[in-house]
Parts: structure tokens; C-alpha cells; sequence
């Protein structure tokens, strides 16, 4: 059925066709789609009297008059804010106030019938609204202003973090192009879609969300389904929270390696505080002429993430760093794969410092810091790895062929 909605005091006239069979309360839902301002701060009134959120639109007797919208702040937020605090309290709670989910809706909607206008009073006074953080973020900021924030907020973040840039071309690489590039027009439009879907998103879960309500509140699954809604409300609001104050949180983040040289071999360190020991690969203790003076009577078990035998310990390697000489104890493992741990008992005896300030571990002993390798550095070292791990594979396969003939 077509219904033709003013907003009281203006000349905003809207028409909606909606189905006869739904209530006052979906085409409340189906006009805060339109109108700046959400379902629960509505009133419609017809021939100057209030609708009530239970009617049925079939059942009214509307031909063609226009339905006046006025805006105003209904006790409906009040009653599902009760409703989203029943789901969310504690079972102690619960039991003090004694009252099921169904039971408060049931008298939610048995106040409103009645005309009783005190459902503040006689439960929760506390407002809890599932959808309000992304609405309000809507209403404080215009859509356009929004989008041009958003945007600059990007151009400053990317364009002066090169480790960032380097990993949003791997998780976005569309945005990262237009952001190089320079094409800000480029950037606004992935930029809009984005608020665009979310705002879609948010809509749809919000009709979603009137729909369960108009369902039988007894209903055990209408029930779950509600408190998930408001459950995953929260999850999105502590993700707005997370990509407004802590946006760097949001990606991936690399270990910490440093560069090394062991009898003028260059090697690759992983800074690990969760190793107990300093090991290397039995591999590269050969590459870096340590096996001579690996002490085998130390041999054994190491357990960690898996297990590996141990070949036995160095007990002091020269290392070289910055051009500074240390002393250090090293564990040799057979396992090939663990190249090189720079571990606790190490930092212990250096009394190293990790400093995320600087991006480097301070030796103060000596007076060095380490630099931390920069993703792309270790994206290009784990290519050129996994370059070599190729090539070796191909020399056993070759090598095993041959063998065979």
C-alpha cells in the first residue's frame, strides 16, 4: 500500500510502499531510512491522533490522508534499552530483578497498549540503544565532511609510515596504487563506498532487529538471535573505538629482527623475550665455522613450540654488531628451519633493552643499538629464503633422480 509521510512543520513530503500486513513500528523503521533521525525518536500521528507501534497498517483506516511525522523522544528507546540490559546483565542480576527477557517486552508492549507513558520508571533507567554509537557517528559528522576526514586521515597516515604503506599494497592494494599516486578522487571513492556499505549495513541490521522485536518475546530462539544482535553492536562499537584512537593495532605486525655478523658471516636475528636460550640452526652453525667448538656433551632435547635435538652449545661466539665485539652463549639445534634466536639469556647478560621508541635492542655495555629491520627488509630477506629453500628442494630432487638411475 502507498502511505505519504509529512515531517510536521515542513513541506518534506515522503512516500513509501510498504507491505499492509506490517505494523506502525516497520514503517517507522521504513521512514528512518529517509528522514535524519531514527525509528525510536518518532511519532505519527493521523487526523492529529498518535499511531500505536502495535497497529497494523491494513487495519487502519488511512486512504488518503498523509501521515504526519513529528519528531520526539518515544518511551520505545527506553523499553528496548531495558530489553538490551536484561540480555547483557549478569545472572545475579537477572535474579534480583527477576524478570525473563519476554517478560520485559511482554510489559513493554502491555504498558503501550494501555497508554501508560512510565515504562522509565518502572524499569532500567539506564539507555542503551545497540545501534547509537554508528548513528551518532553519522549524525556528528556530515556525510561529506565525514568522508573528506576520513580521507585526509588516510593521506597522513600512509604517506608517512612506508612500513604501513608497504603492508596495506599486500591487504589493499587498490587503495595503497591511489594513495601513491596521488589520486585523491580515487581515494574519496573507495573511501565513500566504505561509509556507504557500513551505513547499508547498519540499516539492514536494524530493520532485522525491529522485526525480532515484533516477534513472540517468549520465543527461546527470538531471544538468542536478539542477544547476539546487540552482542555483535558491541563487538562493532569496540572496532570503531580500535580504528579511531589505535588504527595501527589493526595491522599485521612483524617480529623483531636485527642484523648480525658471527666470523664475518652475515646473519639474521630474530629478538625473542619468549626464548629462554640463544639458538642457531646446526646449518648455519656450520656456515658460520662455529661447529668445531660446538661442545656435544650438552646435547639433548629442546622443547618449545614442537621439539628438536639438541647438537650441543658454543659456549662464547664472537658477535659483531655495529662494529662492537660481545661475547655470547649459543645453543645449536638440529632443527634447519630456526635460523637464528637472539634470546632471553643473552639480553639478560648484556642487560639489553628492547626500545619500540627508537626501533632498536640497546646494548648499553657497549654502547649500540640494534635497528629493527623494517618489514619490507623482511619481506625481501623471507623472498630471497624462500628463493633459496626452492632451489635446494631442486637440487634433492635432481640429486634423489639420479641416484635412483
Amino acid at each position: 500500500m502507498k502511505i505519504i509521510v509529512n515531517l510536521e512543520g515542513t513541506d518534506n513530503y515522503q512516500e513509501f510502499d510498504i507491505n499492509e500486513n506490517l505494523s506502525i513500528l516497520d514503517l517507522k523503521a521504513n521512514i528512518s531510512t529517509v528522514f535524519d533521525f531514527s525509528w525510536n525518536e518518532m511519532e505519527l500521528l493521523l487526523n492529529d491522533r498518535p499511531l500505536e507501534n502495535y497497529l497494523i497498517l491494513g487495519k487502519i483506516d488511512i486512504n488518503d490522508n498523509v501521515i504526519i511525522l513529528r519528531r520526539t523522544k518515544s518511551n520505545l528507546a527506553a523499553s528496548r534499552n531495558v530489553l538490551g540490559n536484561s540480555i547483557s546483565q549478569s545472572t545475579s542480576s537477572q535474579r534480583r530483578s527477576n524478570n525473563s527477557l519476554g517478560q520485559v517486552f511482554t510489559d513493554y508492549m502491555n504498558n503501550s497498549r494501555s497508554g501508560n507513558n512510565n515504562i522509565n520508571n518502572t524499569r532500567n533507567n539506564n539507555i542503551y540503544n545497540p545501534f547509537a554509537a554508528l548513528m551518532t557517528s553519522f549524525r556528528s559528522n556530515a556525510k561529506e565532511q565525514f568522508i573528506k576526514k576520513r580521507v585526509k586521515e588516510i593521506h597522513d597516515r600512509f604517506l608517512t609510515s612506508p612500513d604501513d604503506l608497504n603492508t596495506l599494497f599486500n591487504t589493499n592494494p587498490e587503495l595503497a596504487e591511489a594513495i601513491v599516486s596521488g589520486n585523491t578522487a580515487k581515494v574519496e571513492g573507495i573511501v565513500r563506498k566504505q561509509v556507504e556499505e557500513a551505513e547499508k549495513k547498519r540499516k539492514d541490521e536494524e530493520m532485522e532487529y525491529i522485526r525480532l522485536m515484533n516477534s513472540d518475546p517468549n520465543d527461546p530462539q527470538v531471544q538468542e538471535k536478539i542477544a547476539k544482535i546487540i552482542k555483535q553492536k558491541n563487538i562493532d562499537e569496540n572496532l570503531r573505538q580500535a580504528e579511531e584512537y589505535m588504527p595501527e593495532t589493526l595491522f599485521p605486525v612483524h617480529m623483531l629482527f636485527i642484523n648480525l655478523e658471527i666470523n664475518k658471516k652475515k646473519v639474521v636475528a630474530l629478538v625473542d623475550t619468549g626464548a629462554q636460550s640463544t639458538v642457531m640452526s646446526q646449518d648455519l652453525c656450520q656456515k658460520c665455522d662455529l661447529l668445531n667448538l660446538c661442545d656435544n656433551r650438552y646435547s639433548g632435547i629442546a622443547k618449545g613450540v614442537g621439539t628438536s635435538r639438541i647438537i650441543g652449545v658454543v659456549h662464547a661466539a664472537q658477535m659483531n654488531i655495529n662494529n662492537k665485539v660481545l661475547m655470547a652463549k649459543i645453543t645449536v639445534i638440529e632443527n634447519a628451519s630456526i635460523g637464528f634466536i637472539f634470546g632471553l639469556d643473552n639480553m639478560r647478560a648484556h642487560r639489553c633493552t628492547i626500545d619500540l621508541n627508537q626501533n632498536g635492542l640497546v646494548f648499553p655495555d657497549i654502547g649500540v643499538t640494534a635497528k629493527f629491520l623494517s618489514d619490507g627488509e623482511i619481506k625481501k630477506i623471507k623472498e630471497e629464503q624462500d628463493d633459496e629453500d626452492e632451489k635446494m628442494a631442486i637440487e634433492e630432487a635432481k640429486k634423489a633422480s639420479l641416484d635412483k638411475k
